[in-house]
């Protein structure tokens, strides 16, 4: 089980992370293979054939780029959860981007765990002629596309030969599998639906003992399974078939997946207590500290008087010092290696990095406990049938004084207190003396998401402008920065600051810049930058307009809610707060011609706030924008809609200033020398 830092470009799933499509079976040590191409078809040539004649054409479905005609899978379970697995896709192609998405065919498998062979791959052309896949043309391969990944992680692949639009894609493959990963057990996740495309069969079939109790778990389907006794009444024999599954409207702030794509998730682990169990009968004696990590816990904490202070210490030597390596061979996927072993070679996937916080806390008297949880996506996972599948990453859970602390040392960049927004309102399964039991970890609120700007510009007559920009925040934006300037070069630095100015006014020129320490992560990063801008306001005549905020080319945005109607909630899973205070100095001459008055938009989904305060040569801008998590029905769609409207147009609302005549200039002048 591994989980990359959060600003990594992909995520390694160790405990098995499913996507809509996937099929995660029980899994056992075993050579691979090289695959071959035999014949073992799980539809007759009847069924297929009239399968065939009656898929729709392109003109059924105009907005879909394929169509899949077959998504079949028929699973066989042995007693001792192992299983052997025959899968079969057939799509139909429609347009130019099915060809692009369905040419290329992969199969990850765990080539310690696992054999595939793949018994057929072909093509059907649109005139009814059939295309082979060549046995020479199946690659199998590793699959550690990541650096720091290191895994029996492996893909067979092949293209699809003559694709074009209206032909059919047809294979099918078996994957067999030997020894559970936890004996006697099963678990699988099935999507009636992979992407967005419509279905006209989905099936699965699954074959197991009788004395073998399945737990299910059905989200957004009325499918249930036929039963009927097999092999003498030695097994049971389940099917689920959904039939013309429509295609899914992706429609945006959508809930994620799980709330929308139907899928059933079964398993025979009877309790999460199992889980736990499992877990930490493998942990357990990875969390003795040797002499090695004790000296190291008492060095750390030398002289260091609370609880928080010497956990604090420990995290920030365990996030800094341990380099993310990710070596997932066989069990090692899901068993964490020694504290001894992580300390010793300063490197380790998530697993490790929890196992070896957590032996340094207990050995300074700090009550830590290990927890398993999923990210990216957030599910609920309690209500789920029990198995491994639910989690695919592990962090600490501190308790001192009665307070908890989330620690997850993989983010390398984390503020002590801070909890990376992957893992945020995550369901995380906590295991207390080998107890497990689940917890949420709390969303952040606006407060501990947020931005502030503040601007001081002097603005000149023909609209440039000059000034100094300050940014300071926390939460994600304070995280993303620090991780910004962990690994920018001296010389790529001006160029980012470059790009942060561009949204305070176009081809912005920064003269100066100074970023506090980063690597001090007791204080929020903090950035200054004085800035030329050659055009910061409009010029009209005698007049200069500039939008009545900091940001003239950024800061604003499009409507997301912009088509007529709606079928699902809308769903903000984040809370956030940005504030910005524009300072501007009036040119000589000028004065306010124009400005907003005092405004408030306010919705379920957020809030807009802005005043305008004017002095003799200042105009002072004050903006607060928030955004509250929330849930709004598909019914109050229209309303939404127009609060993204008024906000658009508050946002965008203009300051207008003008340059006084001869006489008033006059006028003015002798007034401030008074």
């Amino acid at each position: 089980m591994s989980q990359k830092p959060m600003f990594a470009a992909a995520a390694a799933a160790g405990l098995i992370s499913l996507l809509p499509g996937a099929r995660i079976y029980a899994a056992a040590p075993d050579p691979p293979v090289v695959p071959t191409v035999r014949s073992a078809p799980s539809v007759r040539t009847d069924d297929l054939k009239s399968l065939i004649l009656s898929a729709p054409s392109s003109l059924a479905y105009p907005n879909a780029s394929k169509a899949t005609l077959l998504d079949l899978a028929d699973i066989t379970v042995r007693p001792d959860g192992t299983s052997r697995t025959v899968t079969r896709q057939a799509v139909k192609v429609f347009t130019k981007l099915g060809r692009e998405q369905e040419s290329e065919v992969k199969i990850p498998y765990t080539g310690g765990y696992e054999k595939v062979t793949v018994l057929r791959a072909r093509t059907i052309r649109p005139d009814g002629s059939v295309v082979n896949v060549r046995p020479e043309d199946i690659r199998d391969r590793e699959l550690n596309d990541e650096q720091g990944e290191y895994s029996d992680a492996r893909v067979i692949s092949f293209s699809m030969p003559a694709v074009e639009e209206g032909c059919i894609l047809d294979y099918e493959y078996e994957t067999n599998q030997i020894q559970s990963k936890m004996p006697g057990s099963f678990w699988s996740d099935w999507y009636f639906q992979s992407g967005t495309d419509p279905v006209l069969l989905s099936r699965l079939t699954v074959t197991m003992p009788t004395g073998m109790k399945l737990n299910e778990l059905y989200k957004n389907t009325t499918v249930r399974p036929k039963t009927t006794p097999a092999d003498g009444g030695k097994s049971v024999l389940r099917t689920w078939e959904a039939r013309n599954v429509a295609p899914l409207d992706i429609e945006p702030m959508m809930p994620p997946a799980d709330r929308v794509v139907p899928a059933m998730h079964l398993s025979t682990v009877p309790t999460w207590q199992t889980i736990a169990d499992w877990y930490s009968g493998m942990a357990k004696d990875r969390t003795v500290a040797n002499d090695t990590v004790k000296a190291r816990a008492v060095a750390l904490t030398k002289d260091l008087k609370t609880p928080e202070e010497k956990a604090k210490a420990i995290f920030y030597y365990v996030e800094e010092k341990t380099r993310y390596v990710a070596l997932e061979f066989g069990q090692g996927a899901y068993q964490p290696r020694s504290a001894a072993v992580t300390c010793d070679t300063q490197y380790g996937d998530c697993k490790d990095m929890t196992t070896l916080l957590v032996t340094m806390l207990r050995d300074v008297g700090i009550t830590a406990h290990p927890v398993l949880l999923k990210v990216q996506p957030i599910e609920a996972s309690r209500t789920d049938p029990p198995s491994p599948s639910a989690f695919n990453h592990a962090i600490c859970l501190a308790e001192i004084g009665g307070k908890k602390y989330w620690l997850d040392a993989t983010a390398q960049v984390v503020p002590w207190g801070e909890v990376p927004s992957s893992d945020r309102g995550a369901d995380a399964f906590v295991m207390r003396e080998g107890k497990g039991a689940f917890e949420t970890i709390p969303y952040a609120t606006a407060e501990e998401n947020r931005r502030d700007v503040s601007a001081k510009i002097a603005l000149n007559p023909d609209g440039s402008a000059k000034g100094t920009i300050e940014m300071q925040g926390n939460g994600e934006w304070d995280l993303y920065m620090r991780n910004q300037f962990s690994y920018l070069t001296p010389d790529r630095v001006r160029p980012f600051m470059q790009v942060m100015a561009q949204n305070i006014g176009p081809n912005a020129r920064v003269l100066d810049y100074k970023v506090s320490d980063v690597g001090n992560k007791d204080q929020p990063v903090k950035i200054t930058m004085t800035v030329e801008f050659p055009v910061w306001a409009a010029q009209s005549g005698d007049l200069l307009l500039f939008k009545a905020r900091p940001e003239q080319t950024g800061g604003g945005m499009s409507s997301p809610l912009r088509e007529e109607g709606r079928k699902l909630p809308i769903m903000q899973q984040k809370a956030g707060l940005g504030n910005s205070v524009l300072e501007l100095t009036l040119p000589t001459g000028y004065s306010l011609f124009s400005a907003p008055k005092p405004t408030e938009v306010k919705s379920d989904l957020g809030r807009f706030t802005r005043t305008v305060t004017t002095s003799a040569d200042k105009i002072t801008v004050a903006t607060r924008g928030e955004d509250f998590r929330s849930e709004v029905p598909a019914a109050r769609y229209d309303e939404m809609r127009k609060y993204f409207d008024k906000f658009q147009r508050a946002s965008d609302e203009l300051v207008i200033i003008r340059k006084a005549d001869a006489a008033t200039a006059q006028a003015v002048k002798a007034v401030s020398v008074k």
